[in-house]
């Protein structure tokens, strides 16, 4: 398994995937994440060490170097940053198997709590492998370089295109490079869409031509306007958005459509888009800035209600019978109030739209214990083409 080459270079045969999306290879009895590989493969890789902070123990590391026996699913790479900035840390992979490997991480984390059978569906590819993030966050240094920190070695890695990033961002930073050194952080979110943008924090530098530190951006959605401030949250992958509407939607055939809660509503994104299908709708959300986009965004709305704090308290203080609860988290899940809440007070139909596998399946263990909630189905969606994220549907509903 293991055989040293030089001070270096490491020959390794690669095992699974791991849940942080790289490949796994066993040295003296414990399991490494090896940047660069895919399953099956012998590489020789070089190792680091990565010292212990507060958050994390120490650990090691690996890069793929040279591949001495190549996956069939191995591609080349476009990006001439590759590697370097471990952004993409799929695009050496097919596309193709890029969806295997995705529905695979998602089905290894729900099989941890359950022994059922669950109907995963196959993933909903992206009509986009490039070019399709609208958001983008950069790490700047004094030079007014910019560029991402590559996170096996913390190394700072200077970049003037992404391959990953719409065009329009690529062209902002471009115009941006070497003018930015008074930050060491900046946001460039754009409206694919529409032709509106957002670039903060708003710059001082009097050779910088282009508009910086609007408070938010617009997005045009299935024929909705979208406010976007700077600190909301909204997909970054536009043009997924529709899809992931049309799947909820074909979930949702067979359910009454009087009360959709928004739960987790952000700027009121697919409440807005579902409003046509639903008489009433409310909105929960404890972030200001998306509540002022959402009461923006719904101004024009006759049936939609956005109220502003924890989604778990204001649930329970709802009356109305709920048709559909609609939870949208971030990567952290569901807060355990909220789960209990639904417990013990249940819903019809839960749609869980979730971006991170582990904490979807900690939820759904709870949500499904002592039968509570069935999973009827869980939907796979590709909003991060040559990475190892994952979107999902899934669809609950109340065990009667």
């Amino acid at each position: 398994m293991l055989k040293k080459i030089n001070n270096k270079l490491i020959k390794l045969k690669l095992t699974e995937i791991g849940i942080s999306g790289d490949t796994t290879a066993n040295i003296e009895n414990e399991t490494i994440s090896v940047f660069g590989g895919i399953p099956g493969e012998e590489v020789l890789a070089e190792i680091r060490n990565q010292k212990q902070t507060k958050r994390k123990q120490n650990q090691r590391f690996a890069t793929v170097k040279h591949v001495i026996k190549s996956s069939k699913h191995r591609v080349s790479t476009p990006c001439s940053f590759y590697g370097f900035c471990t952004g993409c840390n799929w695009q050496h992979i097919d596309y193709e198997y890029q969806l295997i490997l995705k529905k695979q991480l998602l089905e290894n984390e729900i099989l941890k709590i359950t022994n059922e059978k669950i109907n995963i569906q196959n993933i909903i590819k992206s009509k986009d492998q490039y070019n399709y993030r609208n958001h983008a966050r950069f790490t700047i240094r004094k030079n007014g370089q910019i560029g991402f920190t590559n996170k096996v070695n913390k190394k700072f890695v200077s970049i003037n295109k992404c391959l990953i990033m719409n065009e329009k961002i690529n062209t902002h930073i471009q115009n941006l490079e070497t003018y930015v050194g008074e930050t060491s952080q900046m946001s460039v979110r754009v409206g694919i869409n529409k032709d509106s943008y957002l670039i903060q924090p708003k710059f001082k530098n009097n050779k910088i031509k282009t508009i910086t530190g609007q408070k938010s951006y617009y997005e045009k959605i299935d024929d909705y306007n979208f406010q976007i401030s700077s600190p909301s949250f909204f997909q970054v992958n536009s043009s997924q958005i529709i899809t992931m509407k049309n799947t909820i939607l074909s979930l949702l055939k067979n359910t009454n459509n009087n009360l959709l809660i928004d739960a987790y509503a952000g700027v009121g994104t697919f409440g807005i888009l579902l409003s046509n299908y639903f008489k009433k709708i409310i909105g929960i959300e404890q972030s200001y800035s998306a509540v002022v986009d959402a009461k923006y965004n719904i101004r024009e709305l006759g049936n939609y209600e956005i109220i502003i704090g924890n989604s778990e308290e204001i649930l329970s203080t709802i009356k109305s019978e709920i048709d559909v609860l609609l939870l949208d988290p971030s990567r952290k899940g569901c807060d355990e109030k909220l789960i209990q809440n639904l417990i013990v007070n249940p819903v019809k139909n839960i749609i869980y739209i979730s971006c991170e596998p582990k904490t979807l399946a900690r939820d759904l263990k709870l949500l499904t214990h002592q039968s509570k909630y069935i999973i009827k189905s869980i939907t796979p969606i590709d909003l991060f083409p040559n990475t190892h994220h994952v979107e999902s549907i899934t669809l609950l509903t109340l065990n009667n």
